[in-house]
């Protein structure tokens, strides 16, 4: 079969699709960043369409508010833990527990529990994963021996530093609609809901 190459991009038999056309197809799919508008063409009207529905989606459920909560941190959360889950190989508790202990070392795995709402279970399989690959060392607690305090080691706070800035990096590309005075107020609502957490968090019958 006669190939030749254009551009540097080897091109495929006439009956394919075009190699470029796929990859741009398949970027876009993959991609859970939309461009700058300023760069979009014009929309057909079967986009406008598709957005007129989805937002009719996120505000006509019944639990509006939670369903929009959930799907602006699907869209943060699911892309970033994938890779880090990948490229690092590091379980999503893991991935939470080294950022916890970045501000607040010496908790037990008890607390990080009741601080994130994350189930025991998980949490101490995590933090045995994260002791056997020498990133956190567990202290028993001088005033209590069944308690085992956590602590970053130095790999630990290599590894979160390789991670960290892509997690910052997507935070402000979620933030970017929003204006600074839009940031500090949302910031301050988000605040006021996480305060009222421990009023309804726990209560079973809810």
């Amino acid at each position: 079969m006669r190939s030749s190459r254009r551009q540097g991009v080897e091109a495929v038999p006439s009956s394919c699709p075009d190699a470029t056309t796929n990859a741009a197809m398949r970027s876009t799919r993959k991609s859970h960043m939309r461009p700058n508008k300023s760069e979009l063409p014009a929309l057909p009207s079967h986009a406008a369409e598709g957005d007129e529905s989805l937002r009719s989606i996120l505000g006509g459920t019944e639990i509006p508010t939670a369903y929009k909560i959930g799907y602006i941190l699907n869209f943060y959360r699911e892309p970033s833990f994938r890779r880090i889950e990948a490229e690092l190989g590091l379980t999503r508790p893991e991935i939470v527990i080294l950022l916890a202990l970045h501000f607040r070392e010496g908790i037990t795995a008890a607390e990080f529990c009741e601080f994130s709402g994350h189930l025991k279970a998980g949490v101490s399989r995590a933090a045995i994963a994260l002791e056997k690959k020498d990133l956190i060392r567990r202290v028993t607690d001088q005033m209590d021996s069944r308690r085992q305090r956590l602590f970053l080691t130095d790999a630990g706070r290599e590894l979160y530093s390789r991670y960290i800035p892509g997690l910052k990096a997507r935070e402000a590309a979620m933030l970017a609609c929003l204006s600074g005075a839009e940031r500090k107020q949302l910031d301050r609502l988000l605040d006021k809901l996480a305060a009222h957490v421990p009023d309804w968090g726990s209560a079973s019958e809810l």
